[in-house]
This record gives C-alpha cells, structure tokens and sequence, in this order.
C-alpha cells in the first residue's frame, strides 16, 4: 500500500509541476472540489455554461494555449475527451490527456478523488 501511495504522490507532483498556465478540463464542479487539494490550476468546467462543446473550446483556446483533459473514465468522459480533444486542436490549444491519475487512485470519476481516505493518505 505505501509504494502505491508513493507513486500517486509523485504522479501528482509531477502534474503540478506540468500545470503552470494551462487549464484543467474538467465536468463538473464536484470534479473541482474533489481536485482543489490535490493540483494547483485554473480549473474550467465543461458543463458550467450552456455551450456547445465547441463553443467551449473556442472560450478556452482564448484563455489558455495549453490544456489538460482530466474526464472520467466511463463511456461518458471518454467522448466527451475525444471531442474536447478535436476542437481544442482545432483551435491551436495544445492538449495533454490525462487518464493515470484516476487509475492510480482506483477509481473511475474525477469527484472521486475526494474521498476521505485518499484525502487522508495524501
């Protein structure tokens, strides 16, 4: 157990070190409480406006040159990672997905990571 919470350790310092002027993609706003203690980023939350997705990503491309997909890792998050991906692109943003976090942490949605014990270890 301790050697899996070592390498989640370093897995998330690494992101942070990876994080300096680029946004965090996420769903919802749970997403951002449960990720707020753990990387320190500008946070931009997919479903907070009535957009489209490309609409969206017009927004953060204005913002942001360089974005990071951290989306749950049901059916859901995996089209929603491939779209963002798309238009992001589309709109010059460069784009890091990340998936690891949550295999690490074994768990399937990013509002996940908020739980007591993972909190606790960390």
């Amino acid at each position: 157990m301790l050697h899996k919470l070592e390498v989640l350790k370093a897995h998330i310092q690494k992101l942070n070190r990876s994080l300096p002027n680029k946004a965090v993609v996420v769903e919802g706003k749970n997403d951002v409480l449960a990720l707020r203690g753990l990387l320190k980023a500008d946070f931009f939350i997919l479903n907070k406006y009535k957009r489209s997705l490309y609409e969206t990503a017009e927004v953060l491309s204005s913002r942001y040159g360089s974005a990071l997909l951290l989306l749950d890792s049901d059916r859901k998050g995996k089209e929603l990672r491939k779209k963002m991906k798309s238009y992001l692109q589309m709109h010059g943003v460069s784009v890091q997905e990340e998936e690891k976090l949550l295999r690490l942490a074994r768990v399937r949605a990013v509002e996940d990571l908020s739980s007591a014990e993972l909190v606790r270890l960390l």
